[in-house]
């Protein structure tokens, strides 16, 4: 059984442990104590969007985030830091809670969603609507592209 629910303080370890899962393949080293920073944000303020798991049977194994910006018309809404773990790939985990976060974001009011990417999840996203809008190699560091992306949210 699947629940989705907020993250709490007491999700940290674990979101830590999905990232740490996939790593150098989806994320680089460097980028851990930027997501440690993200995870130690006050989440139940919605000042920085949410954050949620999503739990199998007891165990984090996705998490994921939305967020919207109104004031910057160019990216007024999109999904933050979304990862399953390395061994819960290609298990449904991952539609999951992206289609979760799309509700979620259409319940906020937003027309489309924006995220960024490696060249190895954007065609996960491609498969939902998203479309690739701008590339950078090696724009995360070497050998992990940038890729910029958006959908609208009413699909």
């Amino acid at each position: 059984m699947t629940t989705i629910r907020p993250f709490t303080p007491t999700d940290r370890a674990a979101c830590l442990a999905l990232f740490d899962s996939n790593v150098p393949e989806f994320f680089l080293p460097p980028e851990r104590a930027e997501f440690e920073l993200w995870l130690d944000k006050p989440f139940d303020s919605g000042e920085y969007g949410e954050y949620f798991v999503l739990e199998d049977e007891g165990r984090v194994v996705a998490c994921g985030g939305v967020w919207l910006d109104p004031q910057h018309p160019e990216r007024p809404a999109g999904f933050s830091w979304g990862m399953v773990a390395r061994d819960a790939h290609r298990r449904g985990h991952g539609s999951v809670l992206l289609r979760f976060r799309l509700e979620r974001l259409r319940e906020l009011g937003a027309r489309e969603v924006h995220l960024d990417t490696s060249q190895h999840t954007a065609p996960f996203y491609a498969r939902f609507g998203f479309r690739e809008v701008r590339r950078v190699p090696d724009g995360y560091g070497p050998g992990l592209d940038r890729v910029d992306m958006v959908a609208e949210s009413s699909g």
